[in-house]
């Protein structure tokens, strides 16, 4: 099987993937391995790996006969693009893998994202990543599964205006200037028309509402021009 010749696209595609492989490793925990292969050179094709012990594999490792098996399978397949399967590593360790193929410029197939899991660790390890820890943050903001985005902001804008009225440190005269900082922090102002949106649940004008995001945003730059409040 020939290398795939690449497109200065095609690496910028497969370069994305790396913040995917830590991504997944840190969300699974240890006892995944995240592997990232570039078809470009299968002699060296892992060009970014996470938990590497469980397979004792470093960058620059070359494919595997089941990556290349997987990868004739999903492309003899019109439709699957990903496959997952048991195996056992050389260590005999049983795993639960998935091979994900990752497609470039003109629809080719460049990489493989593969994820295996180390099935033969203890189910009290298992299940540690997935509980609090000490280092992980906990956000106290509820997730909003909404069926729009409308209805999403609008969820956000009411828990919003609940957290500010039920603070006492918070005068009434504040009380849209605090709203309107929140909803910025949490992104709400990225959305299209969130600013009427946000201008008709607080019974304001979008003038307010804009006054108050200039204000917040020449408070912000202040602070980083100064490192102080």
């Amino acid at each position: 099987m020939n290398n795939i010749e690449f497109t200065d696209f095609d690496r910028a595609i497969l370069q994305s993937y790396d913040s995917i492989v830590d991504g997944l490793a840190d969300y699974l925990g240890d006892a995944s391995e995240i592997v990232l292969h570039s078809l470009e050179d299968y002699q060296h094709s892992v060009v970014h790996i996470a938990n590497g012990h469980h397979t004792g594999r470093e960058l620059g490792a070359p494919i595997t006969n089941l990556a290349l098996q997987m990868l004739n399978e999903i492309k003899r397949s019109n439709s699957k693009q990903a496959i997952s399967y048991f195996t056992r590593s050389k260590n005999n360790r049983l795993m639960k893998s998935s091979t994900i193929a990752i497609r470039g410029e003109g629809g080719k197939i460049i990489g493989l994202l593969c994820i295996n899991m180390n099935m033969d660790e203890s189910f009290f390890d298992f299940l540690q990543a997935f509980m609090p820890q000490p280092d992980i943050e906990t956000r106290g903001q509820q997730e909003y599964f909404a069926s729009s985005v409308e209805d999403m902001i609008l969820e956000t804008i009411e828990r919003t205006i609940e957290s500010v009225d039920s603070s006492p440190d918070i005068s009434y005269a504040n009380r849209n200037k605090h709203i309107i900082g929140l909803l910025h922090d949490r992104g709400v102002f990225n959305m299209r028309d969130a600013v009427t949106i946000v201008a008709n649940a607080l019974k304001i004008t979008k003038h307010t509402v804009y006054m108050h995001l200039r204000n917040l945003a020449s408070h912000n730059e202040k602070k980083d021009n100064t490192g102080t409040e």
